[in-house]
Parts: structure tokens; sequence; C-alpha cells
């Protein structure tokens, strides 16, 4: 049987985000969030059940976010508590971000993030997003499967490309692009997927909870995404019957159209 879950237990994994960040305040909130958000969508026999790990990489200049979920099968089943038992030995949910300043080191960014459903130590599926990539989509998809039917397409499309492994039919390969770095999909989104569609069970009052997490998140790339367009942003205000007057010797940033 599981042993209780304590106080100390509870305390341990968000004392390790906060203490290890330190003055970082924006990125330990921000992580702070990211671990509240998983509390709140997956059921755990224990809180300290969620591994949480957050470091400071000063060569980088970046904060590292680390998490671990379990999951608990059965799409459906009835609400109750759960032991520690009931965890699935192959799923996992792992959750990572890479945080920094934006490019007017005047707020806090993601470098780049990834959610992972984990099957034993290989990913199923995992949404992944690197800022500064141009090789690929900086937002994109990895989904792990041989003989799906876009694999005679790889084989034939790279059968002449030396080294290239989407030759054999690899469908892990392939980047799936989703919106970039903009409109990307949210952790809200990849645990929506987990539940809904994966049929992993969510904690009682997981959806509400995460629909209020996604207007947050909503929120705060609408306005990202009107630093990057301020002048399609204006148009759209006064279109609505707002006032709208740039600051004298406003010059219009150029557009990012990355993928």
């Amino acid at each position: 049987m599981s042993g209780p879950c304590t106080t100390s237990c509870r305390q341990f994994s968000y004392c390790s985000v906060r203490v290890v960040l330190g003055v970082h305040d924006a990125a330990g909130r921000f992580l702070g969030d990211v671990r509240d958000t998983l509390l709140e969508a997956l059921p755990l026999a224990c809180r300290a059940d969620l591994q949480a790990k957050a470091k400071l990489n000063i060569d980088k200049n970046i904060v590292v976010g680390d998490f671990k979920a379990p999951l608990v099968h059965g799409a459906g089943q009835p609400e109750g508590s759960v032991r520690r038992e009931d965890y699935s030995q192959l799923f996992h949910v792992i959750i990572n971000y890479e945080l920094s300043s934006d490019s007017s080191e005047k707020f806090l960014a993601v470098k780049s993030s990834k959610f992972e459903l984990r099957v034993a130590t290989s990913p199923g599926i995992r949404f992944e997003f690197e800022r500064d990539y141009t090789s690929a989509p900086c937002a994109h998809i990895h989904y792990s499967g041989v003989a799906g039917l876009l694999s005679p397409a790889l084989m034939q499309n790279f059968q002449d490309k030396s080294g290239n492994p989407r030759k054999k039919g690899r469908l892990d390969e392939l980047h799936l692009p989703v919106g970039g770095k903009r409109f990307r999909p949210s952790l809200e989104d990849f645990l929506y997927f987990v539940i809904s569609e994966c049929g992993f069970r969510g904690r009682p009052g997981w959806e509400p909870a995460l629909q209020e997490r996604r207007r947050v998140w909503l929120s705060k790339q609408a306005s990202a995404a009107t630093r990057d367009h301020p002048e399609a942003a204006a148009e759209a205000l006064r279109d609505l019957g707002f006032t709208v007057t740039p600051p004298k010797g406003f010059t219009t940033p150029k557009a990012d159209a990355q993928w």
C-alpha cells in the first residue's frame, strides 16, 4: 500500500523550484505556475509524486525547469482517490522548459519547451518549441512510429538522400508545424490531449482549471503578438472604436514570419 502523503513531501517539489531560482522571480513564478497546472490536471496519490527540478545555467544565461508526472489509465473512471498502485507502469508526462529574457531584455521568454507523453524510456509523442530553430519549424510535433500511411511517401521521396533517416519511413523524423512561436500549443492544450484524447484520467475539475489557465496563456500570447504586429493590432482596435495613436518616432518592427 502507498504510504501517507505528509506535509513535508507536499512542500518538497514546490521548494525545489523556488529555492534554486532565488532572485529569478519571473522564472520562479512561471515554473511554479507550470507545477500548479500539472497538479490541477493530473490525479496523484501524493503531490510529491510530481517530480520538479529547476536550475540556473549561468554559462547559457537560462533557467531550466524539468517535471515528470505519473499517469493513471482509465477514461471515464469514477472520480475518487488515487493510490500509487494505480499509476501506469509504462506512461509518464515529461515537461521541460528553458527560460531566458526576450530580445528586448524586458520580458521573460520561453527559449524552448518540450511536452512529452513518454512510453517507458521512449517519446510516444512530443510537442516541441525551439525559439531559435532555423532548420525546422520552431514549433512542431514529433510522433513516434513506422509503417503509417505517410511512411511510403518518406521512403520514396528521400530514397536518394544519403544519411537522411526519413528514407526508412520513420515518422518521428517529421516536424509537424503547429503555429509558430506565438500560436503554438500550450501546456494546457497538451494536457487536454493526454486526458481527453488519449484517455488518461484527469483530476476532478481538470477541464475548467485548464480552460482558465489557457485563457491566461492566450492573453499573454495576444500581448506578445501585439508587440510583434503593432499596426495590425492598432487597426483591429480602431475597428472596435478605440482611438489608437502611435508614439512619436515610432518605427514598425519587421514582422517575423519564421516557421
